[in-house]
């Protein structure tokens, strides 16, 4: 399996979750490989934008690159006024979803 086949996965079922859930999403191309993609997914609802960025591991851990990353989002987010999203997967849990706009969590369980 390539090295990022389940978070590919996990976005593809984020997606489709936030699809039945009334909003229009899409998948950035890219992300995840390069500076240039800051978010997973963009997902609008009710006329209001979402940047979307998920993880899916064992346990929630922020390298120093997640960190600035998200960052980089939050201020991305607040340009276009959107709303910056951490969506996070656990193994055997449910997605958790924080709006990172103020602060983002230090440990997710």
């Amino acid at each position: 399996m390539p090295k990022n086949a389940k978070g590919y996965r996990r976005e593809r079922q984020l997606l489709e979750k936030l699809v039945k859930e009334g909003f229009i999403v899409h998948r950035v191309a890219g992300s995840g490989m390069g500076q240039e993609a800051i978010c997973d997914l963009v997902a609008v609802k009710d006329g209001k934008a979402q940047f979307i960025e998920c993880k899916s591991r064992k346990r929630v851990y922020y390298t120093k690159e997640n960190m600035e990353q998200l960052s980089t989002m939050v201020v991305a987010a607040k340009n276009c006024r959107a709303k910056p999203i951490l969506a996070v997967k656990l193994n055997y849990k449910e997605w958790q979803i924080f709006d990172i706009s103020k602060k983002i969590p230090k440990k997710v369980e």
